[in-house]
């Protein structure tokens, strides 16, 4: 039970010593070992990667072991996640698809396929009805409950948007989250009251792409 968190913990302790290649070397040599293990060892890599920020070749991880298991969910999921980090929408959207083909109660893929249709495109019927089918499977999650209040603010419903987003924000106040809602707020006309969600979103995270985004648009300068 506590071998493969414990194994995580001490690569991720290597890593922060610089040792990132022996962490990797060392993942895969107990793989090698252990192929019974081999998808749960083939995970941890790909996640020790991402949190050193080694987008690139978590995504040749993940490929690598998808060649091995095509099957596993954890890692195309996370593979989708980095290929839409890496501006290729095109390729994460068929990942999240090949999921919810496998498992169409999947609520975080149906979401994610949402949000990132939501975002890239301009396909928001498409976005909107696996939003809505994730927040079917999962009403109280957060996550979903913000996609769903973005695309209803893409499609100019306003004030649906805003209840959505104000639920997300009450349950899970995260800075992108804070930059939906606070945008909905400021085109609202609550601009103070947005202004107070951007700061309490910035709190957190004064360097979130997103939030900065948002708020260098839609004010002079950023000025708060």
């Amino acid at each position: 039970n506590y071998y493969f968190p414990a194994l995580a913990r001490t690569s991720e302790l290597l890593a922060e010593e610089d040792r990132l290649d022996d962490a990797v070397a060392n993942i895969r040599s107990l793989k090698g070992a252990n192929p019974q293990q081999a998808e749960n060892f083939w995970l941890l890599e790909v996640n020790l990667l991402l949190d050193q920020n080694r987008n690139q070749s978590a995504l040749e991880t993940a490929t690598e072991a998808l060649d091995e298991f095509p099957g596993n969910i954890q890692i195309r999921y996370a593979r989708a996640m980095m290929l839409d980090t890496l501006d290729q929408p095109g390729r994460a959207e068929k990942d999240l698809k090949h999921i919810i083909d496998e498992d169409p109660g999947n609520a975080v893929a149906l979401n994610a396929l949402g949000y990132i249709l939501t975002t890239r495109t301009d396909r928001l019927k498409e976005a909107r009805n696996y939003i809505e089918r994730a927040l079917a499977l999962d009403p109280e999650n957060p996550a979903i409950l913000d996609s769903m209040g973005w695309v209803l603010f893409q499609e100019g419903q306003l004030q649906p948007a805003l209840d959505y987003l104000a639920r997300a924000w009450s349950a899970f106040p995260d800075p992108e989250v804070a930059a939906h809602y606070g945008e909905a707020l400021w085109v609202s006309g609550a601009e103070d009251q947005a202004r107070i969600v951007w700061k309490e979103g910035l709190e957190q995270d004064a360097d979130h792409s997103v939030l900065r985004e948002t708020i260098d648009r839609l004010t002079d300068n950023g000025d708060l």
